[in-house]
C-alpha cells in the first residue's frame, strides 16, 4: 500500500517523507502539492493508497474540503487520513472530526515523530 502526502509546502512534504523513511517505513510515498494534484494521484492509484497525510490549510481546496469529498465516495471513504496542521485550535480539530469521524489522527506541526509513528503504526509496513 502507498502513502499519499498532501501539503502545499514542499519543505513539509519532504520533512514528513524523510521522517517516515528514517523511521523504517517501507511503503511507497506519493506527494501532492494541492488538492487537485491529490485527486489526480488518488485516481491513478485507486485501491492502492493505504494512508493519507493531509494538510489542513491549503489554497483552492482545503484539506477538510478534500477529505469531505473523499469520505463520500465508496472507493476512497476507507482511506485512513491523518490531518497534519499548524492549527492547534480546538474548533479546527472538531471540524475535521465532524467531516470524518473515522479520522486516523490529528497532528499539529511541528510534530514529534514518535507521536506520528504511534498513530500510523497499524497502516504502514516496516
Amino acid at each position: 500500500m502507498k502513502i499519499l502526502i498532501v501539503d502545499d509546502s514542499l519543505l513539509d512534504r519532504k520533512l514528513l517523507s524523510r521522517s517516515l523513511a528514517n523511521s523504517g517505513v517501507k511503503n511507497e510515498i506519493l506527494q501532492a502539492e494541492n488538492g487537485e494534484a491529490a485527486l489526480t494521484l488518488i485516481g491513478q492509484n485507486i485501491g492502492q493508497i493505504g494512508l493519507m497525510f493531509l494538510d489542513y490549510q491549503m489554497p483552492n481546496i482545503s484539506g477538510v474540503e478534500l477529505m469531505e469529498g473523499l469520505v463520500k465516495v465508496p472507493a476512497t471513504s476507507s482511506i485512513p487520513i491523518v490531518m497534519v496542521t499548524a492549527s492547534a485550535a480546538e474548533d479546527s480539530k472538531q471540524a475535521a472530526y465532524a467531516v470524518n469521524p473515522n479520522l486516523a489522527g490529528y497532528v499539529i506541526k511541528p510534530f514529534k515523530i514518535d507521536q506520528l509513528m504511534a498513530i500510523i503504526k497499524p497502516y504502514v509496513q516496516f
